[in-house]
Order: structure tokens, then sequence, then C-alpha cells
């Protein structure tokens, strides 16, 4: 079992409420939040924006943005998708130019290299003309997602573009009259090719996945690059100019953040050599002759956006700050000074800050707020919400949130939030749910948002929000001297993780708050590793949930040759080199006698392959554990019927294995 970090070792634990102002009050309302009312919240823009990926389109004159606005209706299993710009510099109602259209998802590169799809929104590019009266967007319909233009006012919106396989990304050039775009074909070289090799079998090799298909990952599409001469609807191949234009797009849009001033100075990340990422890189200037400045304080560390003031003589950026860097900063440094200058700092999550004069508009989340967009003064610290599509959010009874700090047993600084129950009475202690990983914005239903932390809230939880510590914070010298058994320096950073959460729910239960009888976890992906390594060495948890699993011995086998040597160059022991110290600590199958707590499992089509074995090794050694598998999903769930039936279902099995509510019927069959 893993040991509690002491207090006496790591000196005085923290717990300290959230900044001024920031701390959410019980809400007075008498109206209870339900799964529904969470599913239903309209979300807009990507979840987590990567680089280049924009959720607030101004327009060319900075007085208007254009969103994309998806809101989930699961009784018809669709959401209601639609285009809304906002005026920022009035506090008029926003006007709707464009309405329908279908979910689009998001894919990725995963690991292993293979093209796979997240669940998540995919972020939708939207640009304004040159001139303001169009606004240009992806939408996705009948199948295909095809390039669309709305009017500004709203009189008009239509397709631009009609490929048979869709639009991937476009550009419209600075002329407004030749719109560029990337699109597929299906190449009968590589369709010809492929099905040669269906007639003689596949050989197995790293294009196989056997966890989500049966067959090879390989693409019979070839992408081109083709361009409108508007206002004609008639495709054409891109001439080298204007594909040389809109690769350079791309390269921009997915480069790291960049301003230039009127002066043509720019500023960036400059990323020392042999480092990868943002995180170590520092805020520099660089002149038109090519000379830099690089800032070289801390504080210059990390930079998600930079703007240059309206002067042009000093640069501004917003970084993570505080406690681990649980908060976000906003700073500004003058070129040639030593240290930069502190000017705003909150717990607030923003994103996707652009400059605005000397203001910026940013999309911004708080803790018991869901995404909407405000004009913040770095300056003075006033924010006004300029686009809120949620405004009856609040009509709810709504936990209170207290932001936590503490060091786990490796001293890494971690943060989470603690909401309470609604009604919470002192001195009373409560069922504790912990919800993973992510804790910064708006507290939902944790990374993937299965598990409805306001309406557990409502249904008499508490409920620990943690945070992740960083993996790349820990030290070696903490291993040796924390642990005497040298195999489990290949689980440290799982330690660390189930280390930051038992040391705040022990402090948590120490304060009469949680009771140490009903204590459950809950995770996906990283956070679901976490529950499976919290169910074999620790003895804290009488319930736990799932979306994803499990980690055993035979994986190389389920994820595939290419994924299966990226987790080999982790750490991870291959099939053929049986680690019994590793798989002790890690494997539901060796472990299934040990294993106390019921275990629900809440899966995709396309990964519940994983849990298989872990479901028949636990049931044999009859343990409480259920399996259910949504159709057509991915690592996380977007059928709005689904993540509302994941939200219920979550529910009702901590009623019942934490509070003894329900007969139980459901858990102990399998029909």
């Amino acid at each position: 079992m893993l040991a509690a970090s002491s207090l006496a070792t790591w000196g005085a634990f923290m717990w300290c409420s959230a900044a001024a102002g920031s701390t959410v009050p019980a809400n007075a309302s008498e109206v209870r939040l339900t799964p529904s009312d969470l599913v239903r919240i309209s979300d807009f823009g990507p979840v987590f924006p990567g680089a280049g990926e924009r959720i607030i389109n101004l327009s060319p004159d900075r007085r208007m943005a254009a969103v994309q606005v998806r809101t989930a209706d699961p009784s018809s299993n669709r959401y209601l998708i639609r285009i809304d710009v906002v005026d920022l510099t009035s506090r008029g109602p926003s006007r709707t130019i464009d309405e329908g259209g279908d979910f689009t998802l998001q894919f990725v590169s995963g690991i292993g290299g293979a093209e796979v799809s997240t669940g998540y929104a995919a972020a939708t590019p939207i640009t304004w003309s040159r001139d303001g009266r169009w606004v240009y967007f992806l939408k996705r319909s009948a199948g295909t997602t095809q390039v669309w233009r709305a009017a500004a006012t709203g009189e008009l919106s239509e397709a631009v573009t009609h490929e048979a396989e869709g639009v991937d990304d476009f550009l419209l050039l600075a002329d407004d009259r030749r719109l560029v775009y990337s699109s597929r074909q299906r190449d009968p070289v590589l369709e010809d090719a492929l099905g040669a090799e269906a007639l003689r079998g596949f050989r197995f090799d790293s294009r196989f996945i056997p966890l989500i298909d049966d067959g090879p990952q390989e693409s019979v599409i070839k992408r081109v690059t083709k361009a409108i001469d508007m206002p004609t609807d008639h495709p054409r191949e891109a001439t080298a100019d204007e594909e040389r234009e809109f690769v350079r797009h791309v390269q921009i849009a997915s480069a790291g953040p960049v301003a230039i001033s009127k002066s043509g100075r720019s500023a960036f990340v400059s990323v020392p050599d042999g480092q990868h990422g943002l995180n170590g890189g520092k805020v520099a200037v660089r002149r038109e002759s090519g000379e830099e400045q690089v800032c070289n304080s801390a504080d210059c560390a990390g930079a998600l956006a930079i703007w240059w003031t309206k002067d042009g003589n000093r640069v501004r950026f917003i970084r993570r700050y505080g406690w681990g860097n649980s908060e976000m900063a906003i700073f500004e440094w003058k070129p040639g000074r030593s240290e930069p200058e502190r000017l705003y700092v909150t717990q607030d999550l923003l994103l996707d800050c652009q400059p605005l004069d000397e203001e910026l508009v940013c999309a911004r989340e708080r803790s018991a707020d869901p995404r909407h967009i405000v004009v913040l003064n770095p300056d003075t610290g006033r924010a006004r919400v300029v686009y809120d599509p949620n405004q009856g959010f609040h009509r709810f009874s709504l936990g209170r949130i207290e932001r936590l700090h503490w060091r786990n047993e490796f001293g890494i600084e971690t943060f989470g939030d603690l909401v309470y129950p609604v009604g919470y009475v002192r001195g009373r202690a409560y069922p504790l749910i912990v919800v993973q990983y992510i804790s910064r914005g708006f507290l939902r239903g944790g990374v993937g948002d299965e598990f409805p932390i306001q309406a557990f809230a409502n249904n008499g939880y508490a409920i620990l929000s943690v945070q992740r510590p960083d993996a790349s914070l820990l030290q070696r010298e903490f291993i040796g001297r924390t642990h005497d058994d040298k195999s489990i320096e290949k689980l440290i950073d799982r330690r660390s993780v189930l280390s930051s959460i038992e040391t705040a729910v022990r402090s948590l239960i120490d304060r009469g708050i949680a009771n140490p009888l009903q204590i459950g976890i809950t995770g996906l992906s990283d956070g679901s590793s976490t529950v499976q390594f919290a169910l074999i060495n620790s003895s804290m948890f009488r319930a736990a949930s799932v979306s994803g699993c499990c980690w055993d011995p035979y994986q190389d086998a389920l994820v595939g040759p290419g994924a299966a040597e990226a987790y080999h160059e982790s750490g991870w022991p291959e099939l053929i080199n049986y680690d019994s110290d590793f798989w002790s600590h890690m494997s539901l199958i060796e472990n299934a006698r040990r294993v106390s707590a019921p275990l629900l499992i809440q899966q995709s089509d396309d990964e519940f392959r994983g849990a298989i074995a872990s479901y028949i090794a636990l049931k044999q050694a009859n343990r409480s554990v259920a399996l259910y598998v949504f159709p057509n999903e991915h690592h996380v769930k977007w059928q709005p019927a689904h993540r509302l039936a994941a939200y219920e279902r979550n529910l009702r099995w901590f009623d019942f294995w934490l509070r003894g509510l329900g007969d139980g019927h459901e858990w102990r069959s399998d029909n």
C-alpha cells in the first residue's frame, strides 16, 4: 500500500480559499441542477485549443467577434449548432448569422502515429472578409465538411465549396477574391494497392491497432490544394503561389505565439536548442536586422499569448503562474530590462486572449462559470462580459467551491478544488468523489466530461477536483529516499499522482468534511490509469468509475506495434520481458482478488477490448464490476445521449455503493 505523506515531513499542509471574489458562494436558488442540465450547456471553441486554434474570431476593425456555438440535445442525440456575431463595443445582444450543421470530430495523431478521433469537437476555422461584410467558416452537413459564408448582417448564408470528400482547412487571400482550401480525393492507385493486398491477406505490421479496428490503418485518400475565384463557385487547381501562401498560413497557425509591432519587430518565444515545447522558452524580441533580445527572467518563461502595447515599445504576455501553476498572470516587459512587471493575476482560465487597443478580449472560464467572452483591462483588472451563451446557468443551486493548495509526498506543488454539497452543514461528514485530472476553468465533469460535478453536489456529495501534478517536476532523489523497492521507480509518476489524491482526501477527512468510509474515485484516460493503480495500491476508495481501461501485461498485442514501441520508450516493459514487480503494482488481472472496490467501466466501442480481460478476471474473482460499451464512440464520448447516460449511471453507481441507495439490481446482473 502507498503510505500517506506526513505533514511533519513536508511542512505545513496549505489549504486556502480562492482569491477574493473567486470563491463561489452557495447559490440561494432552489432550482436543482440535474445531469441533463449539465449536458445541455452551450459550448464554443475547442475544449483544449491547440496552437493556432481560435476560439474568438475578430473582424478586421476588431469591433466584432464571430464564434461557433454548439448545444447538446440528448433527446434527439444531436447538437444545435450556430454562428453568433458579438459586438465587443456595446452591451447589445449577439446576432445569429447561420444555423444548422453536424458535430465535427477532432482527429489527432495518436501514440504510434495513427490518425485517431479523440471524440472532442474539432476547431472550426472562421475568417472575416477584409471588408467585414462576410464571415467564412467550415460547416459539416450530410456527411461532408464544406466552406460556407454568411453575411455579417445575418441576411444570407450559403455553401461556397462542394467537394465530395469535404474540406479540411481554407484561407481567404488578402484580395478577398480568392479562396484557397485543402480537400481530399480518393487515390485510385492507393485503392488498387490496398485491394490487391486484401486479396492476399494483410501482413500484420505497424499499420494495425487491434484495439480499435480489425484491419490496417492505411488511408487511400490524398490531400490536394484547390482555389476558387470569388464570387464564382467553380474550383480549380491552386497555383504554385497560392499553394505556398496556403502552406505558409498553416505553418504560422501551428507555430508558437508571435506578435509584430508597427516598426516591424517580432515578439515570440525563444526555445533553446535541444528543448521542445514552449515551457522552456523565454519571451524574446527580434529586430528587422535579425538582432535578438531575450528576457531571461523566470517570469518570462512559458508564454501562452504575446502582443505589443499600442505604442509598440513594450511586450505583454500571459503565462501560468503561482502555486503549481494554478493561476494565470499577465506580464509586461520592456526589451532591454532584466525583469518583467506583473500587471494582473487570476485563478480564472483565460483562453485565446487577443489585444483590443490597451485591453484584451478573452474567452474566460471560472470554476462555476461556463466559457464566456470578456473584455479585460490588465492595468485595472476590470473585466466586462460581452458574450455569455449560458446566462441562465446560475439559476441552479451550485455547491460552494474552495481552491486548495498542498504538496504530495514527493514535495510537488499540487492544487485542486473542493466542491461542497449543496446545503452543506458544518460538522457533518459527506461522501466524497474524486474527479480528475484538470482543475482549471469550469468544473463540469473532469477530463472527458463524464462525472457531473455539480450534479453530484446537488445530490449530497462533496467533490475533490484534482489537478494532475507535473511529472517533469519529479526528482530522482525523492525516489530513493521514499521507497526501498527500486522496481517501483518505473511507476513513480503513478505514485506521485496517487499521493496527491490521497494527501488531499486525508486532509478533508481530518477536517470532518469527508466520510472515510464513503470515498469514490473516477477518471478517464490518464485518470483511469490512476484509478486502476489506486485500486491495487490503496485501501482508501470504496467505489470507482472509469472511462477507458485497462493496462495489463499483454497490452503490446492490443495497441499495435507502433504504439507499443512508444510505450516501451517511456518505460513500460515489453511483453517478452515480463516484469512481475511492475505488473504486481498495475495489473488488474494479477490483482483481481485484492481489488475490493466496485468498478464501473463505461467505454467506447473502439477501446473496450482493452477492458475485457480485466473485467473477466474481476468477475471470476467475484468482484463487483460492470462494463458498458457505447457504439460509434471514441476516447471521449461525443454523442449527447451517451454523455447523459454516463452522467446518470455514474450518479446511480455512487449512490448505491457509497450511500446504499437503490436496489443495485443493474449492477448484479450481466443482462
